[in-house]
């Protein structure tokens, strides 16, 4: 070398310039030439002049950061490959985040976080430089003896006379263990050859089909080179023992558990008469000894062997998949066809017995409104009161309560406010009017109002029951079910029609209704009441034998943007073996009667949660059933 080395140091501010300069002097001292360049171009234009000049540069200390992130130091290997230059990455902290591009590529010889210890930077250092100049420059080695730790040193000097004394390198050959040209029959012949020469020609032995060559969880103390027959490598497992490898197998057993001093992993079984080498690992050790070239051809034997395997195991992969695919398809479609032929038994029964007659009671409930409402049939002031009500749509229950303390403040008596509201009152100079009539006169509007709520709440009901066989009919046609799909379907209020639609029963519990703000919902606001209807009927089935039991439904927002709607009851709870299979068609736990909530409702409302999108799930325990829905925000996918 007619110059001093030269160590760059690329990139970063003065601060960080200087302290890496100072270190790098404090080591090697006036012995290499210290410059510092901007970025990769600049480097590479100075690494070019030196070498013009006489000067290598071994060390280019990239200091990474802001200016100088990933796609900089690839630039700055591209500019000094020609001169072989060692780059070290001088990173800000320990963890390389942002660096993640380097760690797969060749750009970077060394990583080295700030702060370093002394030590720590003299590694990195002395190991980048002296493997440069073991290449280019090895009578420089001398000139850094004293960095350089007496094995690193006699390591290095084997590399530089292995350098010197290698042959010259032929381009068309290529290294034993690469060459996987030869035939595994040729290799497997050398390899027993081999092994001969080295051991003195080992005994063979035969093995009867069946015989346990290695048994999983066994110390293995050597391998077995098989020279005829074929040997199995199966796994245990609960259905029985899975073949995993027979034509695949190979020439040589135990290797791999030898080699990673594990247990055998694997049963080896012959499957049919075996002649094998047995081979200890005393003897495979001597043999390696004598015979340095062995550990090239046992490795060529052993890549065919695992290359095989691998490839087995691949197409193992590929037919669990196949299969798995065509079980999953199989179970669905089983799956669909007993749902479809449980549904159309249900869907004709109910559609003969329910289609007709809730049709009638459609048109009668229709037809009574009608007459009531005809001018002449009741007084003017009743009919329009009738009318009305059969028309107005109910008030939520917090509107209900806001109107009845807002009239009590009006009227002055609590009741008579309740009744007022009953009667879809809310303007202020009304209730005073109606509030100095006798009572006579009063009931008589009031009975009035109440038959107009009645003709609303059934003409809904009816409503409802040919929703429901619809949604059935519609199942088992694959139509749409229940009622037309709106985009943005109120949850609440489809809550509040459902508890109105069972007002006859909520006397038996106390019934609570605790809801948050919560988007709407895409989906179809009858069939998401019978869903309400029957969870609530459930419920209070449940309570049947109870004084005290409560109901509490909750509507809540989730965090996965779904509308949560829980209906808990403070029942017995539900048996764990019936659990598992209270949403099947028809299943009852009362008496072996089918009944709406438990029966036939169960099954419904999971069926009509799923096509919304969501799900359904039951917790239960003694005191406490916990309905759980979850319905998406979003349109489900189709």
């Amino acid at each position: 070398m007619s110059g001093d080395p030269i160590a760059l140091i690329v990139g970063g501010t003065e601060q960080r310039v200087r302290a890496v300069a100072d270190e790098l002097v404090a080591l090697v001292g006036d012995r290499v030439s210290v410059e510092r360049v901007p970025d990769a171009e600049s480097a590479t234009s100075f690494a070019g002049d030196a070498a013009g000049g006489g000067s290598m540069v071994p060390l280019a200390l990239a200091c990474c950061g802001e200016g100088l992130g990933p796609p900089e130091v690839v630039e700055l290997r591209a500019g000094l490959r020609a001169f072989d230059t060692r780059i070290v990455a001088v990173t800000e902290s320990a963890s390389l985040v942002g660096l993640a591009p380097l760690l797969g590529s060749d750009a970077v010889d060394a990583f080295m976080a700030e702060p370093w210890t002394r030590s720590g930077f003299a590694k990195v250092v002395v190991a980048q430089l002296a493997t440069y100049l073991v290449a280019h420059s090895p009578d420089d080695l001398d000139r850094f003896g004293d960095l350089i730790a007496d094995d690193e040193r006699t390591r290095a000097e084997l590399r530089i006379e292995r350098r010197r004394t290698a042959p010259t390198h032929d381009v068309d050959r290529r290294h034993p263990l690469l060459d996987v040209s030869s035939e595994d029959a040729e290799l497997e012949a050398q390899l027993v050859e081999s092994l001969d020469v080295a051991l003195g020609h080992p005994p063979r032995i035969r093995m009867a089909p069946g015989t346990v060559l290695i048994e999983i969880g066994a110390d293995v103390g050597g391998i077995f080179v098989v020279l005829d027959g074929v040997v199995r490598l199966t796994s245990r497992a609960p259905g029985g023992d899975q073949i995993l490898h027979e034509q695949s197998t190979g020439s040589i057993i135990g290797l791999l558990s030898l080699a990673s001093k594990r247990r055998a992993m694997l049963d080896c079984v012959a499957v049919t008469e075996v002649r094998a080498i047995p081979v200890t690992v005393e003897q495979l050790a001597r043999a390696l000894d004598v015979d340095p070239e062995l550990s090239s051809l046992l490795n060529r034997v052993l890549i065919g062997s695992l290359a095989r395997r691998l490839r087995r195991s691949d197409e193992l992969q590929v037919e669990l998949d196949q299969s798995l695919s065509a079980l999953s398809a199989a179970r669905a479609e089983l799956v669909a066809q007993a749902k479809m032929a449980t549904l159309g038994d249900i869907s004709a029964g109910l559609a003969h017995e329910l289609n007709n007659p809730t049709a009638a009671l459609g048109r009668a409930i229709a037809n009574i409104t009608d007459d009531i409402t005809a001018e002449g049939l009741l007084p003017a002031d009743l009919t329009a009161i009738v009318r009305d009500r059969a028309v107005a749509e109910p008030l939520s229950s917090a509107d209900v309560r806001s109107l009845r303390r807002e009239l009590v403040g009006v009227v002055g008596d609590r009741r008579l406010a309740g009744r007022l509201v009953d009667m879809g009152v809310s303007d202020h100079a009304e209730a005073r009017r109606l509030a100095a009539l006798p009572s006579s006169e009063l009931d008589r509007l009031e009975a009035a109002a109440r038959l107009g709520s009645q003709l609303h709440h059934a003409g809904t009901a009816a409503r409802r029951v040919q929703a429901l066989v619809d949604s059935l009919r519609a199942y088992v046609r694959g139509e749409d079910g229940s009622g037309t799909w709106v985009p943005d379907v109120d949850v609440l209020r489809t809550i509040e029609s459902a508890l109105r639609l069972l007002s006859h029963r909520t006397d038996e519990a106390t019934i609570e209704l605790s809801a948050e703000s919560v988007p709407a919902v895409p989906g179809r606001p009858g069939a998401l009441q019978v869903v309400w209807s029957n969870l609530v009927t459930n419920a209070l089935d449940a309570l049947a034998d109870s004084d005290d039991g409560r109901i509490e439904i909750t509507v809540t927002p989730t965090d996965d943007r779904r509308v949560r709607v829980t209906v808990a009851d403070n029942g017995p709870g539900i048996e764990p073996p019936l659990a598992d299979r209270i949403f099947e068609p028809r299943f009852t736990t009362k008496g072996g009667r089918v009944r709406f909530g438990l029966g036939l409702g169960l099954s419904i409302c999971r069926q009509i949660v799923t096509e919304h999108g969501g799900t359904i799930d039951v917790e239960s325990r003694p005191g406490r059933t916990v309905f759980d829905v979850r319905l998406p925000v979003e349109e489900p996918d189709e």
